[in-house]
């Protein structure tokens, strides 16, 4: 059940990344008029498609650098109601940042997630 959960609130980090990310790539084309709104969401979806299937053999070295190892204790960086925790967090502030207008970063709302709920789980020992 808990692992049901973590994919349903990672693909809500995906959506909410998705969100809030997915025009900046090709702000430029539609804000020169090089092209029109839909051709330029047709560019900014075929590009994160192929980054996301180009991620799954490139992104090895980074999965394995930010693993929260190091920030927290290494019994809760595998713990799936710690990685729970931590993809609610972070989605729930990236759709609510875009929902209002807010920029925000999805990387530094990770960081933050990571650190929050090491100071809930273990307190000022993170």
């Amino acid at each position: 059940m808990t692992l049901a959960l973590l994919f349903l609130a990672t693909c809500f980090l995906a959506y909410s990344n998705g969100a809030n990310d997915n025009f900046k790539g090709v702000a430029s084309l539609f804000g020169s008029g090089a092209c029109g709104y839909r051709t330029a969401i047709r560019w900014a979806t075929i590009a994160t498609f192929a980054g996301s299937i180009m991620s799954i053999f490139l992104a090895q070295t980074l999965l394995g650098k930010f693993s929260a190892k190091g920030i927290v204790p290494d019994h809760f960086v595998g713990s799936e109601y710690f990685l729970l925790a931590v993809a609610i967090g972070v989605g729930l502030t990236v759709i609510l940042a875009t929902l209002t207008g807010f920029p925000i970063s999805t990387t530094h709302a990770l960081t933050g997630a990571i650190f929050g709920c090491g100071f809930v789980a273990v307190g000022s020992q993170v």
